[in-house]
């Protein structure tokens, strides 16, 4: 059975290479002081990961340790933070990362395995075994599985986990005829004219820079970013929770490698952003919906190469 590491890509990378971006940028100047607690509100996460992105940025010589502890960027010495200080730069707004909750995560690892067949009709889930083997804890994936169960993908075992039950071309279809619905709505809610696109574009121009820096295994949390900054702007919860509930992450085809299908999805998205540019919803919305088109043939001929794998042995 064949699983997706959930944690390929730990918050506090994302928010390392943030930092890194904002100091390239000259948004985070020699000498500024990066608070915990401050980060960590900005970026919409705990203290933890923070933490951890400034230790790995301490190890790289790009911020320093002071004497009292406090941590700035390089560059500079304790006089030069006041410099800074000074200048009201300690107050540039960084770009706040935003990922699925655990649960949501979890199940959409699980779906996209499931829907790939990759994890076969009757294998058992249990809550141990699956946590362990995603790093996690036993309950995101306890709520992974209620979810999964609700969209009739496995059938819950009181305490021991769930069955994975049997999925077929219909299933596929029905999943993505749902997603493409909401995603365009979501599309054409965020082109609506008046509406602040600056999320969507901070997440776009994030990917653009993992591309252009050729490190094609982070473009699943950028396309994930880019995706929750789209619903995030068409302002409807609900309309979120929903889509947040059905997300399935990357479908890479299996004759397709991960930088061929980076550059064909990010060429979609940079369609995707001109709509929303000229607050086009008609144009988000057509646009979105051949998008979740081909994103669903990449499913069903992933299906098809498994089943006739399957028929072969």
């Amino acid at each position: 059975m064949k699983k997706e590491e959930v944690k390929k890509l730990p918050a506090q990378e994302q928010i390392a290479a943030s930092i890194r971006a904002g100091i390239e940028r000259g948004e985070l100047l020699p000498g500024m002081e990066l608070k915990q607690v401050e980060l960590a509100a900005r970026y919409g996460v705990s203290r933890m990961p923070v933490r951890e992105a400034l230790k790995q940025l301490l190890a790289e010589g790009v911020v320093e340790k002071l004497d009292n502890r406090h941590i700035i960027v390089a560059g500079t010495d304790e006089g030069g933070l006041e410099n800074t200080q000074k200048s009201g730069r300690e107050d540039v707004e960084l770009p706040r990362i935003r990922l699925l909750p655990a649960r949501e995560r979890v199940a959409a690892s699980l779906r996209k395995s499931i829907l790939r067949g990759e994890i076969r009709e009757g294998t058992v889930l249990t809550l141990a075994g699956t946590a362990k083997q995603m790093g996690v804890s036993a309950m995101p994936v306890r709520e992974a599985l209620q979810l999964l169960a609700g969209q009739g993908l496995v059938l819950l075992r009181p305490n021991k986990g769930a069955v994975v039950l049997g999925i077929n071309e219909k299933y596929i279809r029905d999943h993505y005829t749902v997603r493409s619905v909401l995603e365009s709505e979501a599309a054409a809610l965020a082109a609506r004219p008046g509406t602040d696109i600056s999320g969507i574009e901070n997440a776009y121009a994030e990917m653009q820079r993992v591309l252009a820096e050729k490190r094609y295994p982070e473009y699943k949390q950028c396309n994930e970013s880019f995706h929750m900054a789209i619903w995030d702007a068409a302002d409807n919860p609900k309309l979120e929770q929903l889509l947040a509930s059905l997300w399935n992450g990357l479908s890479l085809g299996f004759l397709v490698s991960e930088e061929e299908y980076a550059g064909v999805s990010s060429r979609e998205h940079g369609e995707i952003m001109k709509a929303f540019r000229a607050h086009d919803p008609e144009r988000a919305r057509a646009i979105m919906k051949a998008h979740m088109e081909r994103s669903m043939n990449d499913v069903l001929n992933n299906y098809r190469q498994q089943v006739k794998k399957r028929e072969e042995l």
